[in-house]
């Protein structure tokens, strides 16, 4: 049995790969970074609100400790964090998720792709936000805190993941991340 790996179906591919393949999709790239930097800085600015309103700004705390690391360090964890992060949850969880959610709707269905997409968004959404509980454990409610919080962030770039590419979703996540440990410091 030949397993379709990537999923062709459900339409993966990258702007830089496009742009590799026609030149003259060039232009294109260039303006789709826009959207990608505009919700990362929106993004974790929304992610604060939902915290400050739901479980009374407790993010802060790790704000602030991130914050108080020497900048270059700052920086490490912008890069390491977004492009791993993007690589697992997006690129390989996501991916693997709608892939199969894939292969068994569309028995049943005749267009299963955008559910199959939304279904890997949600369960890479929700494994993301587990693997950020650890971050404030001694919380009320810290999973749902880290799940809800995180999940904000990791809906949005799942969705620029399926619609704008793998390197759209690791930009907004530098700039996310930049936004929470080194801009949101300097004003608290």
């Amino acid at each position: 049995m030949k397993v379709p790996w990537p999923p062709s179906p459900l339409g993966l591919g990258t702007p830089l790969n496009l742009v590799v393949l026609s030149p003259s999709a060039r232009p294109l790239l260039l303006r789709s970074w826009l959207l990608p930097v505009l919700i990362g800085v929106v993004v974790p600015l929304l992610m604060l609100a939902v915290d400050q309103v739901l479980f009374a700004g407790v993010s802060l705390l790790r704000v602030r400790e991130l914050g108080a690391q020497p900048l270059p360090i700052r920086l490490l964890i912008v890069v390491y964090s977004a492009v791993t992060e993007e690589l697992i949850y997006r690129l390989g969880i996501a991916t693997l998720v709608a892939w199969l959610s894939y292969l068994i709707l569309s028995r049943f269905w005749s267009q299963p792709k955008t559910a199959s997409q939304w279904v890997g968004i949600l369960v890479a959404a929700y494994l993301f936000g587990l693997a950020h509980v650890g971050n404030l454990p001694d919380v009320v409610h810290p999973l749902l805190r880290a799940v809800t919080i995180n999940g904000i962030a990791a809906i949005a770039l799942g969705w620029l993941y399926w619609w704008r590419g793998l390197e759209a979703a690791i930009l907004t996540h530098m700039v996310a991340i930049a936004v929470l440990y080194i801009g949101v410091p300097l004003t608290l």
